[in-house]
């Protein structure tokens, strides 16, 4: 790895990190006067708003930049479009480079800032592939001072994700409500996955009107600049609660998201569990699997059908579908195949 350029202004994901109103993110990106990180910036933009192949094509060029916020920036875009496109292998090699940048950090005398950079997208690329980080690595608490505003909204979010993993959904739910009670601007693409995370833990704590205002807070901001990938990314995890959302009143952007939930899962299972692809990603519907979350998650089959708006023959219905489809005769067994 060459030496690489300290870079002042510089920030990893400049889009995540800035603040615009809700529809104004082509804006936003105009505003934007360095070119490289405006073009950074555009590839952001074509990641959230589900377009992975654009996505690659912008930043393949910066994933070997001696600067190492445009290089940080790429490795992380690079990762998740390539999930997303099958290419498991191109995003554990990107994921791989962000390890060589954590160490090449912590071994030079780089600034504060920068090797804060370097932690940050490290969890990004551990804490969504639920891949806990090496032991070595630094808490991201001891960083949050040294990321811009908007970066360290999405920080908080990764913190809070990683407190739901280990089941503490009322202290990760308190972690989001601070974090947005305390932000003073709108930071749309951190503050859309900061309430579905608050929708996630709601959930899981069964607060169904709870996760239905998360969803739909994040919802009617995400729609207005059509970024679908927040909820690609957790539409599992959030066990449902779209389905309810979005299924019937918007068909068309539903279809979307089923669409993205489908080929996303498909990179995820390869990288993560590969033994489940086939059976998780192209046996159950992503409403299947939001049945068979909650219902490995001992919701009785009432419950699944109140919370979804389903009578409950319904669910029995798709229950037993998925038991066929997955080859298990108990639905205890469900947890093995989708409680990742």
């Amino acid at each position: 790895m060459r030496r690489s350029k300290l870079c002042g202004k510089r920030m990893v994901l400049p889009l995540l990190g800035t603040s615009f109103e809700p529809g104004n993110a082509e804006e936003a990106i105009q505003r934007i006067e360095d070119s490289q990180l405006a073009e950074i910036a555009r590839a952001e933009a074509y990641y959230f708003s589900a377009r992975a192949e654009e996505c690659v094509k912008i930043v393949k060029k910066y994933l070997s930049d001696e600067d190492i916020m445009l290089r940080l920036s790429a490795d992380m875009l690079y990762t998740f479009a390539s999930l997303t496109l099958g290419e498991a292998v191109a995003a554990q090699k990107a994921r791989e480079d962000v390890h060589q940048c954590f160490h090449r950090a912590l071994k030079d005398d780089w600034p504060m800032e920068m090797k804060a950079a370097c932690v940050f997208a490290l969890y990004v690329t551990s804490i969504f592939l639920h891949i806990p980080p090496e032991k070595n690595v630094p808490s991201l608490e001891s960083y949050l001072p040294y990321l811009p505003i908007g970066q360290r909204l999405f920080a908080v979010n990764l913190l809070a994700h990683g407190m739901y993993l280990q089941g503490e959904y009322a202290k990760a739910q308190g972690m989001v409500q601070s974090a947005l009670l305390m932000s003073d601007k709108i930071y749309p693409i951190p503050m859309i996955y900061l309430e579905c995370v608050a929708a996630m833990c709601q959930i899981n704590q069964k607060d169904r009107e709870g996760a239905l205002h998360s969803v739909s807070c994040a919802w009617e901001m995400a729609k207005k600049d059509k970024l679908l990938e927040p909820f690609i990314e957790y539409h599992g995890l959030l066990q449902g609660v779209l389905e309810v959302c979005v299924r019937k009143s918007e068909p068309e952007n539903y279809k979307k998201l089923v669409d993205g939930v489908i080929a996303f899962s498909r990179g995820w299972m390869k990288i993560h569990n590969p033994q489940m692809q086939k059976m998780v990603t192209d046996l159950l519907t992503p409403l299947e699997f939001s049945i068979a979350m909650l219902a490995c998650r001992d919701w009785t089959n009432q419950e699944i059908g109140e919370y979804l708006g389903l009578s409950v023959n319904t669910v029995k219905h798709y229950v037993s579908g998925i038991l066929e489809k997955l080859q298990i005769d108990k639905r205890e067994k469900i947890k093995e195949f989708v409680n990742q």
